[in-house]
């Protein structure tokens, strides 16, 4: 089929609709379309996706259906949006953070991009307070402190930011101090923090709390947590042909690892995007990240694996794609 043919059906019935319902009938193109607004290939590319953002609170996420109820920060009902399995990530300052280790209350800034007249029906990006404030050159100030509760204040360097804060420092938070894990940390005034909070009723619990010395091992233990997940679940992407696999750009970083000559094991899923049914093998001839700064979707090119199941698989069918040798 010649480029753009798939296309073809889609581009005469909105020439024979007005320009809003042309509109709403893109909008309601499958997500796994390559036509669709949110197509994996539509990641990576500045101003693309993530129409509205902003800070929420997390509420639940059904593994089962991929879907996650969040409420805004400053108040307001929940709502259901559907997380899609290719959304970016970056959480504990690494790449990507998984919708199923967020914990419920933790305040997390939101990117949605819309279906038809729904403005939030697809979760595209997020990422935590830790990652926000440190690549902003943001972090709070404690201003009081009284055991484990304390006061603090945004500051993007030496300039305040909104108002002050009240904070309660959770029994079982986990606090760093120049680099380590430290029991019982004390707080005083004029202390340069970077925390990760839940909202508990009216309260904002800290459950992780840093100095500048501690981010550089905070990364380094989400990125080893990351490599051991992605070992034992797999890449997850869409078969393309016969000898190409594109991983999500969610493991964008991850999936820089594979190399030319590398065995790969891929396997169909289930309705929860978990591997399942028999695996085949195949061997990586070449990768390519496609994202303008390197956060796309990757191309991998393959060969000696059966062209009758991978063809089985097209057509938006998620698969998991793991690593078997260097």
């Amino acid at each position: 089929m010649e480029a753009g043919g798939a296309l073809r059906p889609l581009a005469l019935v909105l020439l024979a609709l007005s320009a809003v319902e042309g509109l709403a009938a893109l909008q309601s193109v499958p997500p796994e379309d390559p036509a669709s607004p949110v197509h994996p290939r539509k990641f990576g590319s500045p101003g693309g996706i993530g129409e509205s953002r902003g800070w929420y609170l997390w509420q639940s996420f059904d593994a089962g259906k991929w879907t996650a109820e969040v409420r805004r920060e400053e108040g307001g009902e929940p709502f259901t949006v559907r997380v899609l399995p290719w959304l970016t990530s970056y959480r504990h300052l690494a790449y990507p953070g998984y919708p199923d280790e967020l914990r419920p209350g933790e305040r997390v800034n939101l990117f949605f991009n819309p279906e038809g007249a729904v403005k939030k029906a697809y979760l595209v990006h997020f990422q935590d307070e830790l990652g926000q404030m440190k690549g902003h050159g943001h972090s709070w100030k404690v201003e009081e402190a009284a055991g484990r509760a304390f006061k603090a204040r945004g500051f993007a360097g030496e300039k305040p930011l909104g108002a002050t804060a009240d904070f309660e420092l959770d029994a079982a938070a986990v606090c760093w101090r120049g680099g380590k894990i430290v029991t019982g940390p004390s707080l005083a005034k004029d202390d340069q923090l970077y925390l990760s909070w839940c909202a508990e009723g009216a309260k904002r619990v800290v459950k992780l709390l840093a100095d500048a010395a501690s981010l550089d091992a905070i990364k380094a233990e989400a990125e080893k947590r990351m490599r051991e997940r992605t070992a034992r679940e797999g890449l997850m992407g869409f078969v393309e042909g016969e000898t190409q696999l594109l991983i999500f750009p969610t493991t964008w970083a991850q999936a820089s690892a594979l190399k030319a000559g590398q065995k790969v094991r891929v396997q169909a899923t289930d309705a929860a995007y978990q591997a399942t049914g028999t695996p085949v093998e195949a061997t990586v001839v070449s990768r390519k990240n496609i994202g303008a700064y390197g956060s796309g979707c990757t191309e991998v090119v393959v060969k000696d694996a059966p062209a009758d199941v991978l063809r089985g698989w097209t057509g938006g069918k998620v698969v998991r794609i793991f690593a078997v040798s260097p």
